[in-house]
């Protein structure tokens, strides 16, 4: 883990800039971030129906190197789909 992890917030959360969806990124130890955007709301705001997932290097998202996943992933999709970010080799 380098010095700039340590420094860097485990979880970040906001909405969406293009859908105001509830939006929560992890930044894993090994320089990776994960990103989780709900989709397709409840009118609770509150529940959805499934998510979109994303991966980049930490502090490093808008600058080209954000890596899609699966846009309307169910639960299990989505938390795996993370957990291989949270696995990948350490970024140098």
């Amino acid at each position: 883990m380098t010095s700039a992890n340590l420094l860097k917030a485990s979880f970040e959360a906001d909405l969406c800039p293009e859908t105001h969806a509830p939006r929560v990124r992890f930044n894993f130890s090994n320089g990776w971030t994960g990103s989780l955007v709900l989709r397709a709301l409840r009118p609770n705001g509150c529940d959805a129906m499934m998510a979109s997932v994303a991966a980049f290097p930490t502090g490093q998202h808008g600058k080209g190197k954000t890596e899609l996943g699966p846009t309307e992933a169910s639960a299990d999709e989505a938390m795996n789909w993370l957990d291989d970010v949270r696995c990948r080799e350490p970024l140098p």
